[in-house]
C-alpha cells in the first residue's frame, strides 16, 4: 500500500511539473497577436526571442525592469524597416 501512494504521489508530481506552465501554441500565439498590434516587428522573431528570453509565460509576464531591458534589446533584432513613403493620398 505505501509503495502505491508513493507511485500515485511520483506520478502526480510528475504531471504537475510537465504541464505546469511551458510555452504552449496557444500562448506563443497570444505573443505573436501582442507583436502584430504593434505592427514593427516581424513576428516570428518576436516570438522566438520572447521564449528564448522567458523560460515560461508566468516569467514573461511578471519580468523585472532588469530582464525587460534586457528583452527590449534583444527584440531590436526583430524589428522591421519601416520605409519613409510621401505620399498624398486623394480624398473623395
Amino acid at each position: 500500500m505505501k509503495r502505491l501512494v508513493s507511485l500515485f504521489t511520483i506520478g502526480t508530481v510528475l504531471l504537475m511539473s510537465s504541464c505546469g506552465g511551458g510555452w504552449t501554441d496557444e500562448k506563443k500565439q497570444k505573443v505573436k497577436n501582442d507583436c502584430i498590434t504593434a505592427g514593427s516587428y516581424d513576428c516570428d522573431c518576436y516570438v522566438k526571442t520572447t521564449v528564448e528570453n522567458f523560460k515560461t509565460p508566468a516569467d514573461y509576464n511578471q519580468r523585472s525592469d532588469e530582464s525587460d531591458k534586457k528583452y527590449q534589446e534583444a527584440l531590436k533584432s526583430c524589428e522591421k524597416e519601416v520605409e519613409d513613403t510621401e505620399e498624398e493620398i486623394e480624398s473623395f
